[in-house]
C-alpha cells in the first residue's frame, strides 16, 4: 500500500536478484534498530520486495549484536557498506543525522551532498519519538510510510501533562478520562501532522493502535500543500464536562462565509447541556480517521489466509493476537473520535451497568452507528450526540435499581458497627436531619439528579439489533481474542537497555 513502492515496481513481481537493479524495490531505515531483529524480519518475511535496509544505532554493543544476528540468520552474503546498495547496511551513528542527510529534494541533492529519501522509516525508541519526527517527515519519500512507536505513556496518558505539552507541539492531555488511550494516539498523530505541515506535507494514517504499554502508528506522508490548508479542519480540541461523561470535539477551523473561506470555530455550547457544568479543555488532537479500513481489512484477509494455508512455512507466533487486534480495528468507526465507557456512564447515575449488546442495540435502533475500541473492552464509540446517550441511560434507570453509592455503603457499614457495639445512632441521625431541615441554602443537585430530571426525548428500544457486532457469532475456525490477558505476572515496561561495552566501562570506573 506504499505509494512510492507502487510507482517504483509498477506491480511487477521480481525474481531473486532482480531487485539489485538501480532504483528498484523498497528502501527501509530502521533508525533505532538495537539488535536489528526487526530489520532481519523485514528482509526474510517480505520476499522480492525490499532492495535495501539500513540498520542504525548509536550504541556500540547494539551495532555488534546486529552484525552477529545477521551472521546467525545467514544474511552476511547480502550485507553491504554502500548507502542504498542492494542488501543490508549496518550503520553506527546518530539517527537524526541519518534522517537530516536524506531530507532534501532532488534538485539540491548534488549541491548539498544529500542522499536518496527512504520509502519506509521505522522509529521505535525507548520513550518518546518526538526528537526524531522533524527529520523523519523530511527524509521519507512522497507516499512513503512512517512507523512510529512511543512508550512514554506517562506523558501521553495524562499523568504528566506538562511533559506532553513540551514534547508534542503544545498538546495537553486530559487527566482521568475514560478515553485517554485514544487521546494518546491522537496526540501523536497531531504532532506528526503539524510537523509535516511545516514542509508542505500531509499524513494519511493507515493503522493506529495502543498495545500493552505503548502506542504505534503507521502513516503515509505526501507532498500536499492543498491538504495542509485543510489541516485546521482535522485538528481540534476536546471539551470534557467536569460533572459527567459528556464530551465534545471541535475542529479549530471551519469553512464558512459567503466566499467559503477558512475561519476560526465558535464554541457551542459553552457549558454542558446535561449538568450545566463548565468544560475542561484538552488537546489539540488529530480528529481525522486513525485507520484506513480497507487496508486493515486487506491485512486481516492475508492473515486469515495464512492461518488456513497448511503449506505456509512462515508461522507468526502472534497471529492470534494480531487477528484480534486487526478485527477490532476494522470494526471501529474511523470517522468518530473518542468514546464513552459503560461503567463511567453508570457510575454517574449510580445505576447497574447495562449489558453491552443491549446498549449498542439501543443506539442502532435509534438510527446511529456504534462500535467498540480495540484497547478498551467497555468502550462505546458512536456518532450519537450526548443527549441520546443519556436518554438511553435515563430509560435504563427507570427499569433498573440504582446502585448504592460508596458514601451510602460506608454509612451503612458504620451504623452496623455502632449497633454491634450497642451505640446509639438515633441521635446522630436526628441531628443531621434537623440541620438539613433548618438550612436556608438551596439544595445543590448532583449530576445524577440533574440528568434524570430531564425526561427522555426519544423512544428507546433495547431489543438486540441483528447488525450489532456483539450479535454476530465469529467463525468457529477463528479463535478471535480481542482483549488478550498479560502474558505474565507484573507485566510492564522493562528498564532501558544498557550496552555491554558501556556497562563494562562503568564497572571499570567504579572499581
Amino acid at each position: 500500500e506504499i505509494r512510492a513502492y507502487k510507482e517504483t515496481l509498477s506491480d511487477t513481481k521480481f525474481e531473486d536478484g532482480a531487485l539489485k537493479e538501480e532504483g528498484k524495490g523498497i528502501h527501509i531505515l530502521d533508525a533505532l534498530a538495537a539488535s536489528g531483529l526487526r530489520s532481519i524480519r523485514y528482509w526474510k518475511e517480505i520476499p522480492n520486495t525490499i532492495s535495501h535496509i539500513t540498520i542504525n544505532d548509536l550504541d556500540d554493543a547494539a551495532v555488534e549484536r546486529a552484525g552477529a544476528n545477521l551472521e546467525k540468520n545467514s544474511l552476511t552474503d547480502v550485507q553491504t557498506k554502500e548507502r542504498f546498495g542492494y542488501g543490508i547496511r549496518i550503520l553506527h551513528g546518530d539517527a537524526t543525522h541519518e534522517l537530516y542527510t536524506s531530507r532534501r529534494s532532488i534538485t539540491v541533492k548534488k549541491k548539498f551532498q544529500q542522499q536518496q529519501c527512504y520509502d519506509v522509516i521505522d522509529l521505535d525508541p525507548y520513550g518518546s519519538a518526538a526528537p526524531f519526527l522533524d527529520g523523519a517527515v523530511q527524509a521519507i519519500s512522497n507516499g512513503g510510510m512512517l512507523n512510529v512507536t512511543c512508550t512514554d505513556m506517562v506523558a501521553l496518558g495524562g499523568s504528566h501533562p506538562e511533559t506532553c505539552f513540551g514534547r508534542y507541539n503544545g498538546s495537553l492531555p486530559l487527566q482521568r478520562t475514560p478515553y485517554l488511550q485514544e487521546v494518546a494516539l491522537r496526540i501523536l498523530l497531531y504532532s506528526l501532522a503539524m510537523t509535516a505541515a511545516k514542509y508542505g506535507r500531509t499524513i494519511r494514517p493507515i493503522l493506529s493502535v495502543g498495545m500493552d504499554f505503548y502506542v504505534r502508528v503507521f502513516v503515509e506522508v505526501y507532498d500536499d500543500k492543498a491538504g495542509v490548508s485543510d489541516l485546521s479542519l482535522k485538528i481540534g480540541n476536546i471539551y470534557q464536562s467536569t460533572h459527567c461523561a459528556s464530551f465534545y470535539t471541535m475542529p479549530q477551523g471551519k469553512m464558512a462565509g459567503k466566499r467559503h473561506v477558512y475561519q476560526a470555530t465558535r464554541i457551542e455550547p459553552s457549558r454542558c447541556n446535561e449538568t450545566g457544568a463548565p468544560f475542561k479543555v484538552g488537546g489539540p488532537i488529530w480528529l481525522g480517521p486513525m485507520h484506513d479500513t480497507e487496508v486493515v481489512k486487506q491485512a486481516l484477509s492475508c492473515l486469515t489466509q495464512q492461518q488456513k494455508d497448511d503449506n505456509n512455512k512462515m508461522i507468526l507466533k502472534t497471529k492470534n493476537r494480531l487477528l484480534g487486534l486487526l478485527t477490532s480495528a476494522s470494526e471501529e468507526l474511523s470517522d468518530v473520535p473518542l468514546y464513552y465507557t459503560l461503567p463511567d456512564l453508570s457510575r454517574t447515575l449510580s445505576v447497574t451497568t447495562p449489558p453491552m449488546n443491549q446498549f449498542r442495540s439501543a443506539l442502532q435502533n435509534a438510527g446511529y452507528r456504534v462500535s467498540g475500541y480495540h484497547k478498551e473492552p467497555h468502550a462505546v464509540k458512536t456518532d450519537a450526540p450526548n443527549s441520546v446517550v443519556w436518554d438511553i441511560m435515563r430509560v435504563w434507570c427507570q427499569t433498573h435499581k440504582k446502585e448504592e453509592s460508596t458514601t451510602t455503603k460506608a454509612s451503612k457499614k458504620k451504623k452496623r458497627k455502632l449497633q454491634k457495639k450497642g451505640g446509639d445512632i438515633t441521635t446522630s441521625d436526628a441531628t443531621t436531619t434537623t440541620t438539613n431541615d433548618t438550612s436556608t441554602e438551596p439544595k445543590r443537585l448532583s449530576a445524577s439528579e440533574k440528568i434524570l430530571a430531564t425526561p427522555p426525548s426519544i423512544e428507546v428500544n433495547f431489543s438486540i439489533n441483528s447488525n450489532s457486532n456483539n450479535a454476530k457469532k465469529p467463525d468457529k475456525d477463528q479463535k478471535i481474542v480481542r482483549f488478550p490477558m498479560n502474558p505474565q505476572k507484573n507485566w510492564g515496561p522493562k528498564p532501558r537497555a544498557v550496552g555491554t561495552k558501556r556497562k563494562q566501562e562503568e564497572d571499570t570506573k567504579n572499581d
